[in-house]
C-alpha cells in the first residue's frame, strides 16, 4: 500500500532510529501486510481509517474506497443493513461486550456474493485523550465451516425429525406422541380436563389394500391423514400409530364440545372421494373419543379409553363416533380378562368336550353325536363357545382350540367303541384358522390311524360364516381334501341368512345342518314348514344328508318326521354332556325296551320337555 496505517507504523520506527525497534516496527508492519486474516481498523464511531490487503481482497474494496464510511454501509448484506440514521448514530461502547467474544455476521463483497465472517473486537485506548482510542476488528471468511455446520444441523433435524414422524404420511408417530404426553404443559391441561383424544380407525382398509392393492392402500393413510392435519387445531398434535389407525390429541379450551365438533370435521373432511387411477375411493372411519377426566387422569389412559370407545363404534356399525363412559370401561376390562385368561386356558389345557347325540328318525336309535368345546374356567366355571370363541379368534387362538377339540373328540369315539358303541359317528366344528392349515388333513388322518377309527365316522362341519369369511378357492380346497380323506363334511348352521342353496350347489358337501333357528319356527310359522320341507327334499335329490339342530318339542318332532328329516339332536333329545355321562345315557337308553329299532319299522320317540335357552 502506499499509504495507510502500515506506512504510518513504518514511519514511526525512522524516527525511533536503527536497532532493535526499528527491526520491530518494519516486522509488525510485514505481518500486518501478509496476515491472511483481514485487519480493518475504525475510529469510535466506526469509520474506516486502515485495512490491510486481506481485507481489500475478501471485501473488493479498495482501502481509498473504505477510509472515511462505516462498513455498515456497504459490507451488510441489503436485508441486514440498517436504515442510513441508524448507521450514522453508531458508536462503539468501550465497555459493551462486543469486545469480549467472537462475532458471527453475514457479510458482502462488492460484487454481490454473502458469506459468513468471524469477527474479533479489539479496543485501542493509547492515551488519556478519548478521541485516540482506536478499535481494530479482526474478520476471517469462515463460510466453510459454517456451511458444514449447517449442513451437520440440519441433518440433525432430519434425523430427528424422521425419528419422531411416519415416514409414509408425515404426521406423528408413537415416539413423539410419547413426548408430547410427557409435556408439562399438556400434563396440566389433562389434569384441568382440558384435552382430549379421537382414535380414528380406517373401515375396511384391508379392502382396499386386497381389491386395489398397497399403492392404493398407502394413498388411503395419505389421504386421512392430510384430512387430520387440516383438521387439527393450533395446539393439536395428528399422529399415526400404526397400520390404519390414527390419533388427534386435542386441545379443548372450550370442553367436551370442542372434541365432538373436531370428530365431526374428521368425518366431513373423509366425505370426499379419493381418486385412485380412475377410480373412486370412498374412505370411511369409525373414532372413539375420551375427554381428561372420564376415567381417565394419564395422556395413556385417555387413548386406552378412546380405543374402548373405537372397539364399541365398530361394533355399532362403523361409521361413526362413540364416546367413552364408564360402561364402555367395564367391557373393555371384560375383554382383556378374557383375553388373558383365554391365553392361560390354551397353555394349561382347560378345555373339555361335551357330547350331544342324534338321533336318526328313519331307524329310531341313537346314530351319532357332536362334540362341543366347553372351558373349565378356573373361576367362571364351564363356560359355552358363545361366550370365549369371538375372543380366541380376534387373538389367533383357534386353531390350537380346534386341534385340542379334535383330538379329544377322537378319544371319545375311541372310548364309545371300548364301552360297546362303536357303530357311531362324530361330528366335530371346525373353524376357518383350521381350514387354512394345509397340514389339517393329514393330521386328522394320522390321529385316525393311531386310534383305529375309520374316517367315514367323521363328519367336519363347517360354517357358512366360515365359507363367507375366507377366500371361496382355499375353503373349496380344503373341503375337496378332506373329502379325498375319506372323511364327510357337512355345512354348519345351514338357513341362518347366507346364500345357503348356493353354497349347497358351490361346494360337495355329504350333509347340511339346519338350523336351530328354522327349527324354532316350525310350529308358528306356515312359510317356514313350507321351506324346511323343500330343503329336505331338496337334500334328498342330492343324496345330501340332513340333520336338524335344537329339536326341543314333540311337535317340532312330529313335523321333521312328516317332512322325511332324517338325523335330529337338540335339547328335547339331550342335552351336551361329558363321555362318561354320554356312556351312562347310552346303556340307559338300549335297556328301554323298544329303543333299538335297527332294521325295523321307526318307532315313536319321545322327547323331553322344551329346554330353555341353548348353550352350544
Amino acid at each position: 500500500m502506499s499509504d495507510g496505517f502500515a506506512n504510518d507504523a513504518s514511519a514511526s520506527g525512522s524516527e525511533a532510529g536503527s536497532g532493535e525497534d526499528a527491526t520491530a516496527h518494519r516486522l509488525f508492519a510485514r505481518i500486518l501486510a501478509d496476515a491472511h486474516d483481514a485487519i480493518t481498523v475504525q475510529d469510535m464511531e466506526a469509520r474506516i481509517e486502515w485495512v490491510n490487503p486481506a481485507c481489500e481482497r475478501l471485501y473488493g474494496w479498495s482501502l481509498a474506497e473504505m477510509r472515511g464510511r462505516k462498513p455498515q454501509e456497504f459490507a451488510l448484506p441489503p436485508d441486514a443493513r440498517p436504515d442510513a440514521a441508524a448507521i450514522a448514530r453508531f458508536r462503539y461502547d468501550p465497555d459493551s461486550a462486543l469486545f469480549r467474544r467472537y462475532q458471527l455476521g453475514r457479510h458482502m463483497r462488492r460484487d454481490g456474493t454473502t458469506f459468513w465472517t468471524q469477527q474479533s473486537f479489539a479496543l485501542l485506548d493509547p492515551g488519556p485523550d478519548p478521541r485516540d482510542r482506536r478499535v481494530v476488528i479482526t474478520c476471517r471468511d469462515v463460510t466453510d465451516q459454517v456451511s458444514t455446520e449447517m449442513a451437520l444441523r440440519q441433518v440433525q433435524v432430519d434425523l430427528r425429525h424422521a425419528a419422531h414422524h411416519d415416514d409414509l404420511t408425515g404426521l406423528a408417530n408413537r415416539k413423539r406422541l410419547a413426548e408430547h404426553l410427557a409435556n408439562p404443559a399438556l400434563r396440566a391441561g389433562i389434569a384441568g380436563g382440558q384435552v382430549g383424544v379421537l382414535v380414528i380407525d380406517i373401515d375396511k382398509f384391508k379392502d382396499i389394500n386386497d381389491t386395489l392393492g398397497h399403492g392404493a392402500g398407502d394413498r388411503t393413510l395419505c389421504h386421512v391423514a392430510d384430512a387430520l392435519a387440516r383438521v387439527a387445531g393450533p395446539h393439536d398434535l395428528a399422529c399415526r400409530t400404526g397400520g390404519d389407525e390414527f390419533l388427534l390429541v386435542c386441545a379443548l379450551p372450550e370442553g367436551a364440545a370442542t372434541l365432538d365438533a373436531r370428530a365431526a370435521e374428521v368425518l366431513r373432511a373423509l366425505d370426499s372421494p379419493l381418486l385412485w387411477r380412475d377410480q373412486a375411493i370412498r374412505v370411511g372411519a369409525s373414532i372413539g373419543a375420551c375427554v381428561a377426566g372420564e376415567g381417565a387422569q394419564t395422556g395413556e389412559e385417555m387413548i386406552q379409553c378412546a380405543d374402548a370407545a373405537l372397539f364399541e363404534a365398530k361394533a355399532r356399525g362403523r361409521g361413526r363416533v362413540v364416546h367413552y363412559t364408564a360402561d364402555l370401561g367395564r367391557a373393555q376390562r371384560a375383554r382383556q380378562t378374557l383375553a388373558r385368561d383365554l391365553r392361560e386356558a390354551v397353555s394349561r389345557d382347560q378345555f373339555e368336550i361335551h357330547l350331544q347325540p342324534q338321533l336318526s328318525l328313519a331307524y329310531g336309535r341313537i346314530c351319532g353325536c357332536e362334540a362341543l368345546i366347553r372351558w373349565n374356567h378356573p373361576r367362571r366355571g364351564l363356560l359355552a363357545p358363545a361366550v370365549f370363541l369371538d375372543a380366541a379368534a380376534a387373538l389367533g387362538l383357534m386353531a390350537e382350540i380346534d386341534y385340542r377339540s379334535m383330538t379329544m373328540a377322537l378319544d371319545a369315539l375311541q372310548s364309545l367303541d371300548e364301552s360297546g358303541f362303536d357303530d357311531l359317528t362324530m361330528s366335530i366344528n371346525v373353524s376357518a384358522a383350521i381350514l387354512a392349515d394345509a397340514n389339517y388333513p393329514g393330521l386328522l388322518h394320522w390321529a385316525l390311524q393311531t386310534r383305529g377309527l375309520r374316517p367315514e365316522r367323521i363328519c367336519i362341519e363347517v360354517l357358512e360364516t366360515t365359507i363367507l369369511d375366507g377366500s371361496k378357492a382355499d375353503v373349496m380346497g380344503a373341503v375337496a381334501r378332506l373329502k379325498r380323506l375319506g372323511v364327510r363334511v357337512a355345512l354348519d348352521d345351514f338357513g341362518t341368512g347366507y346364500a345357503g342353496l348356493a353354497h349347497m350347489a358351490s361346494f360337495e358337501v355329504d350333509a347340511i345342518k339346519l338350523d336351530r333357528s328354522m327349527i324354532a319356527r316350525l310350529e308358528q310359522d306356515p312359510r317356514n314348514r313350507i321351506i324346511v320341507r323343500a330343503i329336505i327334499r331338496l337334500c334328498g335329490l342330492l343324496r345330501m344328508a340332513v340333520v336338524a339342530e335344537g329339536v326341543e318339542t314333540a311337535q317340532q318332532l312330529a313335523m321333521l318326521r312328516r317332512a322325511g328329516c332324517p338325523v335330529i339332536q337338540g335339547f328335547g333329545l339331550a342335552r351336551p354332556m361329558p363321555l362318561a355321562a354320554l356312556i351312562d345315557w347310552l346303556h340307559a337308553r338300549a335297556a328301554r325296551p323298544g329303543t333299538d329299532a335297527f332294521g325295523t319299522p321307526p318307532q315313536p320317540v319321545a322327547l323331553s320337555p322344551p329346554a330353555r335357552g341353548h348353550a352350544r
